[in-house]
Formats: structure tokens, sequence, C-alpha cells
């Protein structure tokens, strides 16, 4: 059984005594977490705890129950709130329905009624949770997500970096079926507004109608995967024929032409090389879009194919491509000493037969991405990699040395994991001493809160908070109280200002508050600190 956190707040301490020492709450399966006096300290103490239910009553100093539940409903939505008040009033009673309260009882209590009452909201805890595991649920959330987990593995293809090892699971899992065909060839269209022409369909829905055509011509001819990108539809197809292009190039021609007739669109279609390969077709995508800047050369609204562009045969040329570096920068980053062996043996193993142009050519893109590595992880200042990364253009004189070459890019690029590690481990540590900066660069503004603090660390609150409280052992809350009350005492100490200005100055509006919360942490008002 689930054990529910709660946290009882009242102003008057026999209240809450009462309630903690009259319910059975192991019975129940509640267990009170918290106790506060107002709703400022509940606020402070429900970022301690992961709260479940909060009994509170309305009317208390400082902070009362209506404006924090507000402030609760906002950070925690799924906490269930009972409200506990001796007033009868319909603005109270409005205002616990606004915020969904589940309850709202009046004072006196009876136990008896709060248990029952207490045993209903465990019920829909239960019931919560229930739904949050059912099975059936997530299945069907997991299927909504499906055409974006689809788009987005599709994207993953086109560049390059799409994992290898369980590239058939991920195509049967998204219902894909290009790997059933040997052939394959991504085409664009690029969608315009023809001059001159009043098109009769609107500029945003343009791409969509443009894509139904699309789809509408292909349809039986190949197979095809074709999606949105922007205001381009990026098509891939498969073919049983290795000599697909002339059939594609006649296709495409159709779509361009329907989508000027039809629609009054001006349609450009790039046509790649195609690929034995599904793992290569970054390499057709590339040349897909390529073959669009031929545009005002060879005439915008028709297809142009990029092996009439550009006369390359790259069937039986190397290359270190994106896929590659993408593979090297993981390696680099999460991967043991033998791993990144192997990865570097399997790149250089590729060149063994090579000439020395092409040699020199993968080497130069090899050691182009390391240098990039270097400089996106701000490393080319520290000695041991620039040592290592010198050592690295020296191998580079002895391009036919393939054991030398392999023993450098292994040197260099293990000293390069080992100082990308230890920013990583640093990294949480600069984080909060930043944090701690601006808490005390701005602990006087009574406005400074988590939110605005995590919007200027480009940080969620939920990382921020748990990453902060691991590092000084102090909640946001905490550490930002601790910060205004230790000045304060210095101000006390040195200064003679009244002790409302103080309270300005160190962030707190309310005096009183302020008073609160000094005599709480030092068991003194402020007046008597400054006295004693």
């Amino acid at each position: 059984m689930d054990i529910y956190k709660i946290m009882i707040v009242d102003d008057e301490a026999d209240v809450r005594e009462g309630i903690v020492r009259h319910i059975d709450w192991k019975k129940l399966g509640l267990s009170v977490v918290a106790e506060a006096e107002n709703g400022q300290d509940a606020l402070e103490k429900a970022e301690a705890q992961e709260i479940d239910i909060v009994l509170t009553d309305i009317k208390m100093p400082f902070m009362d129950g209506i404006c924090m539940c507000e402030h609760l409903r906002e950070l925690y939505p799924s906490i269930k709130i009972i409200f506990l008040t001796g007033f009868d009033e319909f603005d109270f009673a409005k205002a616990a329905i606004k915020l969904n309260a589940v309850e709202y009882i009046l004072k006196p209590i009876n136990v008896a009624e709060l248990t029952e009452i207490l045993r209903r909201v465990r019920a829909l805890l239960d019931e919560s949770n229930a739904q949050k595991r059912d099975m059936e649920a997530l299945r069907q959330d997991y299927q909504n997500m499906l055409p974006l987990m689809r788009d987005r593995f599709l994207n993953e293809l086109l560049w390059g970096i799409a994992p290898e090892d369980d590239l058939p699971a991920r195509l049967a899992q998204h219902g894909i079926a290009l790997g059933q065909s040997p052939y394959h060839v991504v085409a664009v269209f690029a969608v315009e507004r023809a001059p001159g022409v009043d098109s009769a369909v609107a500029r945003e829905l343009a791409p969509i109608s443009v894509k139904q055509l699309v789809e509408e011509t292909l349809q039986g001819r190949c197979v095809y995967e074709a999606f949105l990108d922007s205001v381009s539809i990026v098509v891939i197809t498969s073919w049983p024929n290795a000599s697909p292009i002339a059939e594609l190039m006649r296709l495409a021609n159709e779509i361009c032409l329907r989508s000027a007739r039809v629609l009054g669109l001006l349609v450009t279609a790039g046509i790649g090389r195609p690929q034995s390969d599904l793992r290569d077709l970054h390499a057709s995508h590339a040349g897909a879009r390529a073959s669009l800047e031929y545009k005002a050369a060879a005439g915008a609204g028709q297809a142009i194919y990029i092996g009439d562009m550009e006369q390359v045969t790259l069937d039986d040329a190397i290359s270190f491509d994106s896929r590659s570096e993408q593979q090297l920068l993981s390696v680099i980053k999460f991967g043991t000493q033998e791993q990144l062996r192997r990865m570097l043996t399997g790149l250089l193993d590729q060149i063994d037969n090579s000439d020395a142009w092409e040699r020199q050519a993968y080497l130069i893109s090899v050691f182009n991405t390391v240098f990039r590595i270097v400089r996106r992880y701000k490393l080319h200042a520290e000695n041991t990699v620039a040592e290592h990364m010198q050592m690295l253009l020296r191998a580079g004189d002895h391009w036919d040395d393939q054991e030398a070459m392999l023993n450098s890019l292994l040197q260099t690029c293990a000293c390069i994991r080992d100082y990308i590690s230890t920013q990583r481990a640093t990294a949480a540590k600069t984080f909060v001493e930043e944090a701690k900066r601006y808490i005390g660069e701005n602990y006087g503004d009574p406005t400074l809160s988590l939110e605005r603090l995590c919007q200027r660390l480009h940080v969620s609150q939920t990382y921020f908070s748990a990453v902060f409280k691991q590092k000084t052992g102090m909640s946001y809350v905490q550490y930002l109280t601790e910060t205004r009350l230790n000045r304060a005492v210095e101000l006390l100490r040195e200064t003679d200002e009244k002790t409302y200005i103080i309270a300005r100055e160190v962030g707190y509006e309310e005096p009183n508050y302020f008073s609160y919360v000094f005599k709480k942490h030092y068991g003194l008002s402020p007046t008597q600190y400054r006295g004693k």
C-alpha cells in the first residue's frame, strides 16, 4: 500500500497537535511529514518534501491558506487540498472551489468526519496512481506519440545519426517498409508561390496540399515515406531496381506540373543519388538538397537530379561522414577505453587499401572532427590536450603507418574523454556556485524566486532543486533565507536602522513576517537580538 505524505498548516499549535494526536495515520496509509504555522512557512516546507495532501486553515498571518494554495497548485498541480476553517463565508468557499479543493471543513473538527474525508482523499490518490500505472493508458499515450517518434526517426535516418544496431527493429516498430526494397532515393520538394499567380491554397496549407499530391502520385509506384520539413516535403523512396532515377524523375515532374496547374504553386523537386543501404540515406538526402541549389541554372518548377548537375562517382569513395562523426563523439563522451579503440580501429580499417590521396583526405576529416570536439568543449587551453593535439598533427606526417596513427588518435581521444568527464563532474559545482553568486547579489529583491533563478540558469526547477540541495545540504528557500538573515544580523550589529528598513533591505516586504522568520531562526526578535 502506498504511504501518502500530508502537511498540516494552521497558526494554532493546539489545533495541529490535536489533529496529529487523534487521527490513526498508519491505518489510513498516511504520514504527517510537515507542520507549518502559516502559508509562507508551508511553501518553504513543501519545497523540501514531496507532499500529496495539504490540510490547511484559511485565516493565517503573513500568507493565508488561499494564497498559499494558489502557489502550491501552480508548483504541484497534483496535490490534494483540504481547507479547514472557522469561517463559513461564501467567498472562502468559492475560492476553495476555484482551487479545486477536495473538501472544505468547518471548525470545530469532528475526528470521525475528518477520518472519513482523509479516507476519501486517499481513495482519490489511489485512483489517480492506478490510472498512471494503467498499462492500457500508457499504451494509448505511446500510440499517440508514435507519429512524432516516427518523424524523428526518419529525420535521424536522413541526417545519418540513427543508431545502426537496432535499425531493422526500429523500422518494424514504426511500420516502415523501406527496408523491403534494395535501392533508396531521397527527393525534396521545395514549395513557393508562383510569380503572378493567385494560388487557390492558403499559404500555411500549401505544403500539406503538395504532400497530398506527392502521396497520390507515388501510391502503388514505389515504397515511400513522406513528411513535412518546414516549407518542404521530404520523400524517402525505395525501389526494386538499381536504376530508379528515370522513373522517379518522371513522377516528380508530374507532381511539379500538377502543383502548378491545380494548386497554382511553384514546386521544384531535388533528387539525390540512389543508395543501397538505408544507413547511407543521408548522402542521398544531402544530394537532393544540393540539387535544389541549381534551380536558377536548371530552371524552377521541375525535377533536378544531382547526378546531372554534379558528374561525380561516389560509389567507391570512402568518407568520414556525419554519422561517423556522431559515433566518434558519442564514444569519446561516454565510451570505455576498449570501445574507443574498437571505434578508431574500425575507422582506420576503411582506408586499408586506399591510395595516398584518399587516406590523407579521410584522416584530415577525422582530425577536423577531433579539433571540433576540442573547440566545442573549450579544451584548447588545457596543456595536456594541446600537447596531444600537437602529437596528432605530427602523426599526420606519416600517413601510411596505421599502427602509429591509431595509437596517436587513441591517446588524443582518451585524453579528451578524460577532460570531458572532469568537466561533467565539475559542472554541477560550477552551476551551484553561479546560483549562490546570483542569490548573493539579489537577495534584497523580494521578487527573487526559484522560477526566476532557473530561467536565468536555463535549467528546470526540478533539476536545480535536486543539484542545489545535493551540493549545499539546503533547499533554495533555506539558502535564500539563510543569506537574508545573515545580512540582517550584520545590519543589526553595524547600523542603527529601524527593523522595518532592514527587513526591506534583505528582501522582506512584510516587517512582521521578517520578525517571525528571524525569531524562529535565532530564538529572539530582531530588536531583542540587537539589544543583547
